[in-house]
């Protein structure tokens, strides 16, 4: 919402509330004051990247596991059939509001399947069972945004053997994760700590990083592009200088089955 014409997010000032915008800023403040214009310029990059392959027709269902309160489904067009994945009660609440604002006129209507899940179960084979029968055989996009630094690794390793299920020949996925050399850096420590201060107490959090060569050597899948927050920013906004210290640089992968 920081940049509207960089994210090509015109819908989410509806998410906007004043208890919203306090957190944004104390999250900005704690950990970077780029990352507002970080989330921007990924969104940007998935808008482009899923228009591109609708116009050419090689995607016809968007699987969003982890979909949070993203707004590609009302960004996108209304071709394809979307699945919004994610914990139950970030679906109920994004169902009931989505479906208020389209009954307003505020969204425009589209063909959404709301799935819960948990990505921590040992047995995933329902949410396989269930995702299987929405995509119908169709060419799939599935997008996993936001979702693989919360995760152990086992968890991970799961989760991709259930996409490469779910998916055939000439299907697409997408990851985001931060690479394990962003440790070192004292924006990835004020990320931890910041994560750490907001949980229950005596409860335990552990990261996530990935390495490149995860997706690299993805079996049954190609590497097609590899972005993260710095490249994006060269390309969408060339003029713009950022420290590269003082960003929680995103890494992003583009895959094709």
């Amino acid at each position: 919402m920081s940049d509207v014409a960089l994210s090509k997010d015109r819908y989410a000032y509806l998410w906007t509330r004043s208890s919203i915008e306090a957190h944004a800023n104390r999250y900005s403040t704690a950990v970077s004051s780029y990352e507002p214009y970080a989330h921007c310029l990924r969104n940007r990059y998935f808008y482009d990247t899923l228009n591109n392959l609708i116009t050419h027709n090689n995607i016809e269902v968007l699987i969003n596991f982890g979909c949070g309160f993203s707004m590609y489904p009302f960004l996108l067009e209304n071709s394809l059939h979307y699945i919004e994945i994610d914990k139950p009660d970030v679906v109920s609440h994004k169902k009931e509001m989505t479906t208020k604002w389209e009954i307003a006129g505020e969204l425009p209507h589209r063909n959404i399947s709301y799935v819960e899940a948990d990505f921590n179960r040992k047995s995933q084979d329902k949410l396989y069972k269930k995702v299987l029968a929405l995509k119908n055989g169709r060419k799939s996009f599935i997008l996993l945004e936001g979702v693989l630094f919360f995760l152990g690794r086992e968890d991970m390793e799961r989760l991709f053997k259930l996409f490469s299920k779910l998916q055939g020949p000439g299907e697409y996925l997408a990851s985001v994760s931060f690479i394990p050399q962003l440790e070192k850096q004292l924006v990835f420590k004020s990320l931890i700590e910041y994560v750490e201060g907001n949980l229950e107490k005596n409860e335990r959090f552990q990261y996530q990083t990935v390495p490149d060569d995860f997706y690299s050597s993805l079996e049954g899948y190609k590497l097609l592009d590899h972005q993260d927050t710095l490249s994006l920013s060269a390309l969408y906004m060339p003029n713009r200088d950022i420290p590269e210290e003082e960003v929680l640089n995103e890494h992003m992968y583009l895959l094709k089955k």
